[in-house]
């Protein structure tokens, strides 16, 4: 069996500190085998709130992998942002954007979609670079077998059940029939702000359904009708299950 605590959209600088020290203590006193946070650990990518963010996880005991999200590169200095984009964040947070983590179990991931702009105005919704697809596709086939795939990127897969008509990443059905070939089971991702899960049907000659599964936000204050939430996934025997907490703005729950 494997826990991991997968938390998403912290947005250092505009976080309810109450929220953000519980969420720490919480994740210390019931250690996963490994938290997993799926962007947007900034608000705008500056310094002091990349600092913060290293702060708090340089708190936490158990391990931990992040990806980025779309508020973790510069939106002030255009020069950055399209010629060292993940500069700041290789710096202050992981050389790499998109890590990797396995263990006898599991085998965890990271998919960047973030994109640093385009001849289109929704940069914000992100995309899946046929570059990175192919690199982690190529990771997976070197890989050993029998382990319980996750993929961990920021922008959602498919859009909430009830809200049908939701932005998601760019090229991601295409990419989720690729990941299921490659054995992957569950996505874990964020963005919206909200928690849901949903289901892709896969065919036989694709491979095995996928779950993907969004977090809400763990402590930002920009919230969209929604209390700041987690989730707990436990996988054991081939399958995953889960659990959303909620912070109720005295403990989480």
């Amino acid at each position: 069996m494997r826990v991991i605590d997968h938390i998403s959209d912290l947005h250092f600088c505009r976080v309810d500190q109450r929220a953000a020290d519980a969420l720490l203590t919480r994740l210390n006193e019931d250690p996963a085998h490994l938290v997993v946070i799926s962007g947007d650990l900034t608000m705008r990518a500056r310094r002091h709130e990349y600092r913060a963010a290293r702060a708090f996880l340089d708190g936490l005991n158990p391990p931990w992998m992040a990806v980025p999200g779309n508020h973790d590169i510069t939106a002030y200095y255009p020069w950055e942002r399209f010629l060292d984009p993940f500069g700041r964040w290789q710096a202050l947070i992981d050389p790499e954007t998109e890590p990797f983590f396995e263990d006898e179990e599991i085998q965890v991931i990271g998919l960047n979609t973030v994109s640093r702009g385009g001849l289109h105005l929704q940069w914000e919704n992100g995309k899946v670079p046929r570059a990175g697809l192919l690199r982690l596709l190529r990771r997976l086939r070197r890989m050993d077998d029998g382990r319980y795939r996750i993929v961990v990127a920021h922008h959602p897969f498919l859009a909430p059940p009830e809200q049908p008509g939701t932005p998601v990443v760019a090229r991601g059905e295409r990419a989720l029939r690729n990941l299921a070939r490659g054995g992957v089971r569950l996505v874990l991702s964020g963005h919206l702000h909200i928690g849901y899960h949903n289901i892709h049907r896969i065919t036989a000659e694709e491979g095995n359904n996928l779950t993907i599964l969004q977090a809400g936000s763990a402590i930002s204050t920009r919230l969209r009708g929604e209390a700041n939430a987690y989730n707990r996934v436990v996988v054991e025997n081939g399958r995953a299950r889960w659990t959303s907490h909620h912070w109720d703005g005295a403990e989480w729950r």
